[in-house]
């Protein structure tokens, strides 16, 4: 008698921890370095940074760290604020700005509002994207905030909250003032809180317009960022121009696997601007790649979860991209974990488990989670009866 209730309690442990887990040792390091051989390109401006957009890795840097003006590059983290009010649905794209006389006779570059007409908010962003509308900005930061002023605390809070330690920002748009100041490093960061947005995205490649006042007058755009015409794989881009500041750009641009952002702080002119956003991207083009290491497509491996009735397909929650020279043959591996107390039920993406992506020493390059993209039932207790009457 003894010989079956123990049989039988075998069954059931083995059936309660039925799950895979890996083990194994390495050391961890920080991100693969990228050598000092290649030449590295000349930029003339004050200051100059090159990064891979999804890792941040730095291709080429000059004076990244130095606080200078930015004039309308500003405008980066205005966006960055409106965008955030439209998907926490504070405001609509379709929403009606009232444009107050205060928004109307702002300087500079301009869209020519009419005091007192009401503008749609989309319309609104997109002369600030393609032609650096100043009175725009504010219409839509007194929309978003009640006052420029509010809106400026939250822009100053943005940067606070995103560790931006060298960014301060007295007005919306960029026009010069006192204590208005950021970093190529700091403005780079910006720009990816916001360069992924549908209407962004939607407005930053268009060359030239004709914008439409609720009064039936037409207004030109003309695209501030000629890089949109000229530069191959260019997504987009924000200029900048006061006396301090000089001729300033941020801009990215894809190709294949590969997404650069640039900016240029402090060009002499507006040519000297553009042909070094374009040395910067075609240097960093020309000399590395994003190799994929890890497909979020594919399976990792394939598991039996504790308490489910069938086993599951596991995935890299996101592709894992590694950032190497061209010439670099260097390879790589991957390992990965099962958390141990996984167990049934599962919703789809939820975690499961990590991997890691290592160097041929073992050193910890890269890790993401491991997550179910399926839900993961709960056996049944009578598909339980039935493995233990089958197993008996």
């Amino acid at each position: 008698m003894k010989k079956p209730i123990i049989f039988l309690l075998l069954t059931v442990l083995s059936f309660m921890f039925c799950f895979n887990f890996v083990s194994f040792k390495f050391n961890r390091t920080n991100a693969l370095s990228l050598s000092n051989d290649i030449p590295q390109p000349e930029i003339s401006a004050k200051s100059a940074l090159l990064i891979e957009y999804n890792s941040g890795k730095v291709i080429y840097e000059k004076n990244s760290n130095e606080r200078l003006p930015i004039a309308s590059m500003t405008k980066l983290a205005s966006l960055s604020l409106i965008f955030d009010a439209i998907n926490k649905g504070a405001i609509k794209e379709n929403d009606m700005v009232m444009v107050s006389e205060n928004a109307a006779k702002v300087g500079g570059s301009s869209a020519f509002l009419d005091a007192g007409s009401k503008y749609k908010v989309a319309d609104l962003i997109k002369t600030i994207v393609v032609a650096s509308a100043n009175d725009s900005t504010v219409a839509l930061a007194e929309f978003v905030a009640g006052s420029e002023d509010v809106f400026v605390s939250k822009m100053n809070k943005m940067a606070e909250n995103l560790g931006l330690k060298d960014t301060h920002f007295a007005n919306s748009t960029g026009l010069p003032a006192e204590n208005h100041y950021s970093t190529a490093h700091d403005i780079a960061i910006i720009y990816k809180t916001m360069c992924n947005n549908k209407l962004y995205k939607k407005f930053a490649k268009i060359w030239m317009e004709d914008f439409i006042h609720p009064s039936g007058r037409k207004t030109g755009l003309v695209n501030t960022n000629r890089l949109v015409k000229t530069f191959d794989g260019i997504e987009g881009g924000k200029t900048g121009y006061t006396d301090a500041a000089k001729f300033c750009l941020t801009a990215s641009a894809s190709r294949s696997s590969l997404r650069l952002i640039g900016v240029v702080i402090g060009a002499t002119d507006s040519k000297t601007r553009f042909a070094e956003m374009s040395k910067l991207l075609n240097f960093g083009f020309s000399n590395y790649a994003n190799k994929l290491i890890v497909n979020s497509e594919v399976p990792v491996t394939n598991v039996k979860i504790n308490k489910s009735k069938n086993s599951v397909d596991i995935f890299a929650e996101n592709d894992i991209y590694k950032l190497i020279e061209k010439t670099d043959t260097s390879t790589f591996k991957t390992d990965f974990r099962i958390n141990e107390d996984i167990k049934a039920p599962l919703k789809a993406g939820d975690k499961v488990g990590t991997i890691y992506v290592l160097d041929q020493n073992n050193m910890v390059l890269d890790e993401i989670n491991l997550i179910v993209k399926t839900n993961v039932e709960c056996e049944k207790w009578v598909d339980s009866l039935k493995k233990i009457v089958n197993a008996w």
